[in-house]
């Protein structure tokens, strides 16, 4: 059996989820919603743009601002700034796993392949995935919709059943699961529960080799995998 590791972006690969969030909000302080951190993940992480936008547009009955996914995209790219740091441990993790050559790779986000390109290669870990960049906007299905999963997976060469995803949002972790696939749920705090019943949870990258290791290990033969998108 053959190992391939399908990674999310934001909160898992790259330390943006902050300002997704954060620029979402200030979306809605403009509809008049005020949300602290913690409504802030519990309604946005993960999810589409737009969808998040529609949320805020049920919840306080008004109109988002004209242009408010643009207004959104440059206040999260103001939120980042110049320097976009991986999550800590990622690239030491991804070196490592790297350097197997039976093991295949991608990166499968809600986000637009180009803001997944973009944030990989301002956070130096893009040369690890070789092209293999995977975006719900390509074929029109957002997490939870399992769809995306199975598209990477398929033009990777890979098997569904052969897949491990390492996820941090309660969309990504049912996509996951619905799609058929095994899953890790990266929390960066130990005390964070799973989102799902026993799924199994990380708050170390550095923790990563193994336990892709433990939990899917490595047939004898040497699999290769695809190219991507």
């Amino acid at each position: 059996m053959s190992r391939f590791v399908i990674f999310d972006l934001d909160g898992v690969l790259v330390d943006t989820q902050y300002a997704e969030n954060g620029a979402l909000a200030y979306v809605g302080q403009l509809m008049g919603l005020s949300l602290n951190a913690t409504q802030q993940e519990e309604l946005f992480s993960g999810k589409k743009m737009q969808e998040c936008i529609d949320l805020m547009e049920e919840m306080t009955q008004a109109n988002a601002p004209a242009h408010a996914m643009a207004i959104a995209r440059a206040a999260c790219e103001e939120l980042i700034g110049d320097r976009l740091a991986p999550i800590d441990g990622v690239a030491e993790a991804l070196e490592q796993l790297d350097s197997d050559p039976r093991l295949g790779m991608c990166v499968a986000s809600n986000s637009p392949r180009e803001i997944i390109e973009r944030r990989l290669s301002q956070a130096g870990v893009l040369h690890h995935f070789d092209g293999r960049l995977f975006s719900a906007y390509d074929i029109g299905a957002w997490k939870p919709d399992p769809t995306l999963f199975r598209w990477a997976a398929t033009e990777c060469g890979a098997e569904g059943a052969d897949s491990l995803v390492i996820e941090d949002s309660q969309v990504g972790v049912q996509a996951a699961l619905d799609a058929g696939m095994r899953v890790l749920q990266y929390t960066g705090n130990s005390t964070v529960g799973p989102h799902k019943d026993g799924v199994q949870t990380f708050s170390s990258m550095r923790e990563l080799p193994r336990l892709i290791e433990r939990s899917h290990p490595l047939a004898a033969s040497t699999a290769h995998f695809g190219g991507g998108s």
